[in-house]
């Protein structure tokens, strides 16, 4: 459990890596990389005693179907199914949406924890929304989730990973492909987020540029007030089309705080590393399902208010356990 949050640094400097970074970019890059791995190191050290949250099961069971409950309300709102019209899924009500990430995601994790199979049909209903993001970060944190458990012993847990490995790519290109999307699209995608990563640290400045105000829209852009956070990134890029652009997990806060981001990766990583010690079923579901989203988050960045609660739930538990066990 402990070396997983690694992977996010190590993968964000493969991508930037991959995407043909420019020297300076990537020089800011690794930097960003190094103040996480050392947030997560010194994580570990903290002691904090894991009181999860006092949630009956049953809620999170309610939860899990009302996720459900809630793809299909959609789908019937549009009377068309985003994967088999790509072009509906621009009309998904952004409020519907988020409430299936943020119940959907956490509650599939721990039903999945509980042996509760029925958990896996989470990922192959929100895969009807034609995103691949919810796809690949339910798929990646019920996979954590099991990988976790210590179930790979035996020939079983290997063909169960195996398994739920598989299912998740014939998901991700299922919509990929339902979108009209091909693979070389993927490979042209992470250039061009690379580039904008680039355009981020030779414009954004020093000290930022939009000073936490691309952050928070993540927060009042689900209210109806202004952008979005990637539609402020386009607005940087001056792209004025309704386009929205990802920044990959550094561009974001780079453009708010300039390398001051770097206080950003040392403060995510600490979280991350102490959520390394987790013991309380919700918290586990809770660490499996923001270690998926900081995975993902390496392309798309993490500026969703549905990502946020569960960050925030999380540093709860966290932070109350760390009183708890700074005073007794």
């Amino acid at each position: 459990m402990s070396d997983l949050p690694h992977l996010i640094p190590i993968l964000f400097m493969v991508y930037v890596a991959l995407g043909l970074a420019e020297p300076k970019t990537i020089a800011v890059s690794a930097a960003f990389a190094i103040f996480m791995a050392w947030g997560i190191e010194r994580g570990k050290l903290v002691e904090w005693r894991d009181y999860g949250l006092e949630i009956d099961e049953k809620y999170i069971v309610w939860a899990f179907w009302l996720s459900l409950a809630t793809i299909a309300l959609q789908i019937a709102m549009l009377h068309k199914v985003p994967l088999l019209d790509p072009v509906v899924r621009t009309n998904l009500n952004p409020r519907l949406t988020a409430l299936t990430y943020f119940l959907g995601v956490p509650s599939s994790v721990y039903l999945f924890m509980k042996g509760r199979r029925y958990s896996l049909l989470y990922p192959v209903a929100v895969a009807l929304y034609a995103y691949r993001t919810p796809v690949v970060v339910s798929i990646l944190a019920l996979g954590i989730a099991y990988y976790q458990g210590g179930n790979l012993s035996g020939r079983k847990g290997l063909l169960t990973l195996s398994g739920i490995a598989g299912g998740g790519l014939l998901l991700f290109l299922l919509v990929t492909f339902l979108r009209g999307n091909g693979l070389s699209s993927l490979w042209v995608r992470i250039q061009s987020t690379v580039s904008v990563l680039d355009v981020i640290v030779w414009r954004g400045g020093w000290s930022g540029y939009y000073k936490g105000a691309l952050q928070w829209a993540g927060v009042t852009s689900y209210f109806g007030h202004g952008y979005a956070p990637r539609g402020l990134v386009a607005k940087f890029l001056y792209v004025h089309t309704g386009a929205t652009i990802t920044p990959t997990l550094l561009g974001g806060m780079y453009l708010d705080f300039g390398v001051f981001a770097l206080i950003e990766a040392f403060l995510l990583g600490l979280y991350y590393g102490m959520l390394t010690k987790a013991e309380h079923p919700i918290t586990k579901a809770l660490y499996y399902s923001t270690l998926a989203y900081g995975i993902v988050g390496i392309e798309t960045g993490i500026l969703d208010l549905p990502v946020y609660a569960l960050f925030l739930l999380a540093a709860y538990i966290l932070y109350r356990g760390w009183r708890v066990a700074r005073e007794g």
